[in-house]
């Protein structure tokens, strides 16, 4: 997977007493937007076992196909998902 440096966004959830933060990059010449989670820092238990890992960036939790731009408040939104799926919040 090739991802386009030019298009990345930093997301995080803050609520309840949480500092929580993951990264979307876009996938080079395509409308994919990957969010990654550096669990190698945040030590949580997921639920999931067979995320895969990319140095520098964590691992890869979802993929979303999203036509539009993302913005902060719809990426914080999915981190959020992300987090109540994998029952970390």
């Amino acid at each position: 997977m090739i991802f386009d440096d030019r298009y990345h966004l930093h997301v995080g959830y803050y609520e309840d007493g949480h500092d929580i933060e993951g990264i979307f990059m876009k996938e080079k010449n395509g409308e994919k937007w990957c969010l990654f989670f550096d669990n190698d820092y945040y030590k949580k238990i997921l639920n999931n076992k067979d995320y895969k890992f990319y140095e520098g960036f964590g691992l890869l939790v979802r993929e979303y196909h999203i036509n539009d731009d993302l913005t902060f408040e719809k990426g914080s939104q999915l981190l959020k998902d992300f987090l109540i799926e994998e029952n970390v919040i």
